[in-house]
């Protein structure tokens, strides 16, 4: 959720959100918005489809572990980063690194382990 916020509050603000040298556009965003609001309805849908846990959980992992590796990547090789008009420290990008990595691994280990019990129970 927290991803969605960022973009619904820029739209909102029409502030600026670059990464590298992709600045965003107002689509640009409201695809986020539509991206992001698949995996929460996804995710809440899972709570009581249990067809859907799997593919919530890799889908979810997987998205975490790309945001979580872009901001390690940008420890590494520094590149711009701005939200709302200001520039997103490197401690940020530590701090996001640090607690989206593990997520989008847990994530997918949860993938994983709930599949393997569904193949234990057929």
């Amino acid at each position: 959720m927290p991803h969605w916020a960022c973009h619904y509050y820029r739209l909102e603000t029409q502030s600026t959100f670059v990464v590298g040298s992709w600045a965003f556009s107002y689509v640009d965003s409201v695809v986020s918005l539509l991206v992001y609001s698949f995996l929460v309805s996804l995710n809440v849908l899972a709570i009581a489809a249990h067809k859907y846990r799997v593919a919530a959980a890799v889908l979810t992992g997987i998205g975490h572990l790309s945001l979580g590796l872009l901001h390690a990547y940008r420890l590494l090789n520094p590149f711009t980063f701005e939200v709302f008009g200001h520039e997103w420290t490197y401690q940020a990008s530590l701090r996001e690194a640090l607690v989206v990595v593990p997520f989008g691994l847990f994530s997918l280990f949860v993938a994983f382990a709930s599949k393997s019990k569904d193949g234990q129970k057929a």
